[in-house]
């Protein structure tokens, strides 16, 4: 006899008992000032352009930069210290964004967790709102004949 598999309707795949990793995500403008204060008050933000995200807080008295492309599992950390220059740059760095997210988490939360949950919230945000960037595809390549045609 075959087993009988329960189905789970849509709102039960939602909830959960365990809210340890939630964090906060908030879509925010492209302000350099704005930008400096949610990372001087502990959070992280989230700066997207194309395919990339950037993720920067402050730790160990320097600015953390993880950077990688969306829904990757490889990317590259930079860090900084906090001086006039840098901040300068950290200040500029919302003009050449597409996207600002600001990124409340719980404060025991370990930095690579709230990156995973931000992404998956990011992602989502981006794909409902219609604005989730393609990577580079060729429309007409259907229409280009293979060799093993006949």
């Amino acid at each position: 006899m075959a087993e009988e598999q329960k189905v789970r309707n849509s709102k039960d795949r939602t909830e959960r008992d365990n809210h340890a990793n939630d964090i906060q995500l908030s879509p925010m403008e492209k302000d350099g000032v704005k930008f400096l204060e949610i990372l001087n008050k502990g959070e992280m933000g989230a700066v997207v352009s194309g395919m990339e995200i950037m993720y920067v807080f402050l730790f160990n008295n320097a600015y953390q930069c993880f950077i990688h492309k969306m829904d990757a599992e490889e990317g590259r950390r930079k860090s900084w210290p906090i001086n006039e220059r840098n901040t300068a740059m950290m200040k500029n760095l919302p003009a050449a964004a597409d996207h600002m997210f600001e990124i409340v988490p719980k404060p025991e939360m370990h930095p690579m967790g709230v990156m995973v949950a931000a992404e998956k919230g990011i992602i989502s945000y981006l794909d409902i709102t219609g604005q989730l960037p393609a990577e580079d595809m060729d429309f007409m390549s259907w229409q280009e004949p293979t060799e093993n045609q006949s």
